[in-house]
C-alpha cells in the first residue's frame, strides 16, 4: 500500500500476484469465459505503448544483420483467391514463433483499447 500526494492510501497493484493466483486457481481463460466475467482481468491488459516497436526488414539489408521480426500477417485479402496464401502464412508464423500480427482484420478499435 502506498501514500498519495493528497495523504490517501492506495493499493498498489501487483501484477505478478494477480498472475500467481490465476495460474494456483487453475481455472484458465475457458473458466474465465464460462464463469460469465465481463471485463478483461487486469493482469491480461497491455498498453500499445508497452508493445515493442514492429518495423519490417529491409530487402536490402544483408540476412545476417536483420533483426529477427514478429510475423505480420494482413487479412485484407482474406476472402479472395489469396487466402490459401493467408492459411499458410498463419500456420508457419503460428509454427515456428507460437505468435503474429494481424492487420486488416476488422475489429473496430474500441473494441481493442480501454
Amino acid at each position: 500500500m502506498t501514500i498519495d500526494s493528497q495523504n490517501q492510501q492506495t493499493e498498489t497493484y501487483d501484477r505478478s500476484k494477480e498472475v500467481k493466483e490465476f495460474d494456483d486457481s487453475k481455472i484458465r481463460v475457458k473458466g474465465l469465459v464460462d464463469s460469465g466475467i465481463t471485463t478483461i482481468p487486469r493482469f491480461f491488459v497491455r498498453p500499445p505503448e508497452s508493445f515493442p516497436s514492429i518495423t519490417h526488414p529491409n530487402p536490402s539489408d544483408d540476412h545476417h544483420h536483420r533483426r529477427k521480426e514478429i510475423p505480420v500477417i494482413d487479412l485484407s485479402f482474406v476472402n479472395s483467391h489469396r487466402r490459401t496464401i493467408i492459411i499458410d502464412e498463419i500456420k508457419e508464423a503460428s509454427s515456428k514463433w507460437g505468435f503474429f500480427q494481424i492487420l486488416n482484420h476488422g475489429v473496430p478499435i474500441n473494441v481493442l483499447v480501454f
